[in-house]
């Protein structure tokens, strides 16, 4: 329960009411250090929600893209070898 208070807290502060951004008129009378500021107020708020991807996430999902890449890499360069030979005979 201390989290939520504390977050409504921190939308207050940005700014944010309820969750909710401010209308366009709101914004508009804002300056633009104004909405600088807010819009970073924001951004903090955001990377407060994101759940990071812990080692072990990261270097499996690192190896997959990797692995993925070189299949893709050798198909593609076996199907250009093979092309490239059907070519050289259609043409000599």
């Amino acid at each position: 329960m201390a989290k939520a208070a504390k977050a409504k807290r921190a939308a207050r502060k940005a700014g944010v009411s309820g969750g909710k951004v401010a209308s366009l008129k709101e914004f508009r009378e804002q300056g633009r250090l104004g909405q600088a500021v807010r819009f970073l107020r924001e951004v903090k708020i955001e990377f407060r929600k994101i759940t990071w991807p812990n080692r072990k996430q990261t270097l499996a999902t690192t190896a997959a893209v990797l692995s993925f890449t070189l299949f893709v890499a050798f198909y593609l360069g076996l199907v250009d070898l093979i092309l490239s030979k059907i070519v050289q005979w259609l043409v000599y």
